[in-house]
């Protein structure tokens, strides 16, 4: 084993970010279907609507679906967020873990995630009809 390949190997072992990925939907209706890989992040977008629509490129940064994904929590200046997290039982602010807890489910809108392995409809995570 070269030195290359070895840092490679080390690098995949000790990966802090892993890997993930989930679907957009509209109500019932599909609208995307996210993937990260490393640092790329590649959205296949099957609604183009603006309404239905979180994604406006099909390539990002991590950073920018950081962004994306902390638009659907709860301000991380809110006074009480400290207790809003203690009750999903998270530890700190972090955008990618709060939307596995909600679902990325908002008042505003029709919009929620479901993430691998999940047989969730919009009825079980939508706030209102």
């Amino acid at each position: 084993m070269d030195a290359n390949e070895y840092i490679c190997q080390d690098f995949e072992k000790d990966r802090i970010i892993e890997d993930y990925s989930f679907e957009v939907f509209w109500k019932d209706d599909i609208t995307a279907s996210v993937n990260v890989h490393g640092d790329k992040v590649r959205v296949t977008r099957y609604v183009r609507h603006p309404l239905k629509q979180l994604f406006a490129e099909d390539v990002m940064t991590r950073y920018q679906l950081n962004r994306i994904l902390e638009m659907r929590c709860w301000d991380r200046r809110r006074e009480d967020i400290d207790e809003i997290l203690v009750h999903l039982g998270l530890k700190e602010y972090n955008p990618y873990e709060i939307v596995r807890k909600t679902h990325g489910v908002s008042w505003n809108d029709y919009i929620w995630f479901r993430f691998p392995g999940e047989k969730l409809t919009s009825r079980d995570v939508l706030v209102r009809d």
